[in-house]
């Protein structure tokens, strides 16, 4: 395992996360001001209610895994601890289901955040099970050295990507 990939790996992973929650946020805040329920059917208000759950869902279970990651990288977890089943994502049927995304009657910018918060949870599924594959394997990473601190981390380069991860 390339140490100083790893690090800034799940660093970037986070920042592009911890960015889309940001916009999601923003974008739920600005349509509780401007619109109202009124402007909708009832059903399209229940179906973008629920799609904004889902979009709120997919992005909590992926900054609580990363966050669990990056505690595996500063030794505050162990490899074991952090691929054990309390610090796995969760609710797969909810949040990889992509079907009532594409609705038309869903706005523009919800539907943009949705493909975002889908295509990040679907390769941070990917990733947790390549993780899970190298510890049945035994392989483990190797914890950063004492003086190293993940959040003070490398540029990323084009050259790393989830498999040097672990």
């Amino acid at each position: 395992m390339d140490r100083s990939a790893s690090p800034a790996y799940f660093s970037a992973l986070q920042d592009e996360a911890f960015s889309l929650l940001i916009e999601a946020r923003n974008y739920i805040a600005a349509e509780r001001q401007q619109g109202s329920p009124n402007s909708y059917s009832k059903s399209d208000y229940l179906d973008i209610t629920l799609e904004t759950m889902r979009l709120t869902t997919r992005l909590t279970q992926v900054m609580a895994w990363i966050l669990a990651q990056k505690a595996v990288q500063s030794r505050e977890l162990t490899p074991a601890q952090g691929a054990s089943r309390l610090y796995q994502l969760s609710g797969q049927s909810v949040c990889l289901d992509n079907e009532t995304g594409h609705a038309p009657h869903l706005p523009p910018m919800l539907c943009d955040l949705l493909r975002r918060s889908y295509d990040l949870y679907r390769r941070v599924n990917r990733l947790e099970g390549q993780i899970g594959v190298r510890l049945a394997a035994g392989e483990h990473p190797k914890p950063l050295p004492s003086g190293e601190r993940p959040d003070l981390r490398p540029v990323t380069t084009s050259a790393q990507n989830p498999q040097n991860a672990y």
